[in-house]
Parts: C-alpha cells; sequence; structure tokens
C-alpha cells in the first residue's frame, strides 16, 4: 500500500500577521477605556485616603474641643486658627449659703463672691493636684480669663476631716488668693493645665500645646516645629458662635486637603457643639 503524505499542522506567516494586526487593532481600542478605568481606580484610592486623614484629624479635634473651659475657645490667625484653655477635671464647689447642715462648716472655705478666697471646699474626693493647675470659675469670654477676673492658681489640694470641716466627703483647694466677682448658677469649677492652639502654617495643620496659660493671648503661637495634626491641607476656615448659657456654642470647622501627587482633593466639613454653661 502506497504510503500517504500528511500535510504539516502550523499557521502560516499570512495568518500570524493578520492575528498580530487585529490584536493591536483590538489593543488599540480597548487601551483608551483600561487607563480611565486604572486612573479612576487611583483617584478614588486617593480620595479615600484624605477622607480618612481629614475625619480622623476632625475627630481628635472635636474631642479635645469639647474638654474646652466654658468661653475660653477664641479663633486666631484671622481664621485659620483656634485656641482654648483646657480643663483635665472640674465639679461643685462649696458656695457661701449652700445648706450641707453640720458639713463643710467653715466659712472662710466657702465660696464668696468679691471675697479674697485661699481655699476653697469641693464636693469632691478623687481630685488630684498637679504643679501649674489653674481654678477657673464662672469664666463668661477669653478676655476674663486674660485679665485674671475668673482664673487663679492652685497650689495644693488636701482632704476635709470631719474634726475641722464636720466631713471627710469633700477635698480642699488651696489658692492663690484671688476675688471672684461672678458666681457659677450651677456652684460649677474648672481644673484647667493646657493652652491648646491649631492652626495653620505651610500647608500642614499644627498642634501646639503648652503648661498654664503663657501662650493663651489670642495670639497665632503655633509654628514648624509643632506636631501635624494633618498635612496636605489646601485652606482652613474656622468660625465660632460662642452661644449663651443657656444654649451649646458651636465650633465650624471648613477644611480642604489635597493630594498634589494624585491631583486629587476634597473637602470636609464639622460642626462641634460645646457647652459654654459657666
Amino acid at each position: 500500500m502506497p504510503a500517504r503524505h500528511r500535510r504539516p499542522r502550523g499557521f502560516t506567516l499570512v495568518e500570524l500577521v493578520t492575528v498580530i494586526v487585529l490584536l493591536g487593532v483590538i489593543a488599540g481600542i480597548l487601551t483608551p477605556f483600561i487607563a480611565k478605568a486604572m486612573q479612576a481606580y487611583v483617584a478614588s484610592e486617593a480620595r479615600a485616603a484624605l477622607v480618612a486623614k481629614g475625619r480622623l484629624a476632625l475627630e481628635r479635634l472635636a474631642r479635645e474641643v469639647r474638654l474646652a473651659v466654658p468661653n475660653s475657645l477664641s479663633v486666631t490667625g484671622g481664621g485659620t486658627g483656634i485656641e482654648f484653655l483646657r480643663a483635665r477635671a472640674g465639679g461643685r464647689y462649696v458656695a457661701h449659703f449652700d445648706d450641707f447642715g453640720s458639713e463643710f462648716s467653715r466659712t472662710d472655705r466657702r465660696f464668696r463672691k468679691n471675697a479674697s478666697l485661699t481655699s476653697l471646699y469641693v464636693a469632691e474626693t478623687a481630685l488630684s493636684y498637679a504643679a501649674g493647675d489653674l481654678l477657673v470659675i464662672a469664666n463668661t469670654s477669653p478676655a476674663a480669663l486674660q485679665a485674671g477676673d475668673t482664673v487663679t492658681a492652685i497650689t495644693g489640694i488636701s482632704v476635709t476631716s470631719v474634726a475641722t470641716d464636720g466631713t471627710d466627703n469633700g477635698q480642699i483647694l488651696s489658692l492663690a488668693a484671688q476675688q471672684f466677682s461672678v458666681e457659677s448658677p450651677g456652684r460649677h469649677f474648672s481644673i484647667a493645665d493646657r493652652t491648646i492652639e491649631v492652626g495653620l502654617g505651610g500647608g500642614v495643620l499644627r498642634w501646639l500645646s503648652s503648661a498654664g496659660m503663657a501662650d493663651y493671648d489670642g495670639a497665632a503661637d503655633w509654628s514648624a516645629t509643632d506636631p501635624a495634626l494633618v498635612d496636605g491641607v489646601s485652606t482652613v476656615n474656622f468660625t465660632y458662635a460662642p452661644g449663651t448659657p443657656q444654649s451649646t456654642g458651636v465650633l465650624r470647622v471648613d477644611l480642604r486637603l489635597s493630594d498634589a501627587t494624585a491631583g486629587e482633593s476634597i473637602r470636609l466639613y464639622r460642626e462641634i457643639h460645646m457647652r459654654n454653661t459657666p
């Protein structure tokens, strides 16, 4: 039986060239769509990162601002910063005409308006003392604090005794002599320890924390050496409505962040409510 010749299997040069040309045409058509999808993904990731760090910064700011001494917050730097005195503790003091029976018996340790106080009963049992602590009572404005009308230094904290004070359910704040001309409606006091400033400089929102009231002056004291709260800041605008003793104050923050590498930017806005009852 004669041998049969088999035709070699494979592709011809013409077929290969045809496939290559077709693939090139398809790639040329699809490339713009793929590129746009990739660009959209990168832009979405950049915006998500900006939103995440912006929200984190605003959340930290909100937590700290809510610790502000009543009526101590002010806007500085033409709206690019804020300043406030931070309260680390607080409570109720004992006023001159409070009726505690035989407790808190020494009248010179009870709060009296326009009297020179060097010690004050408080209905607390767990307050601690640190050097530089300040007592604030019935503050009505940043100006009152700066003038020293509503604040004085605490020089020590001790416990009451039954023998001397008629009770062991309180503490005594020792003070640098101060005459308070206004009484708190709720008998409330604050113990303040630090001045906090947040402000914009060089595209970075900076966080200044200084002991006591050394920098509580209404000026923009932050600098490039202070810790960064958030970077990539295009603009920030703080506005503040102090409210009344019966309503909360409102701090409004308008923050714009940008990512120069990705060419993306976002805007975040938040309102932070603050109790300002002195």
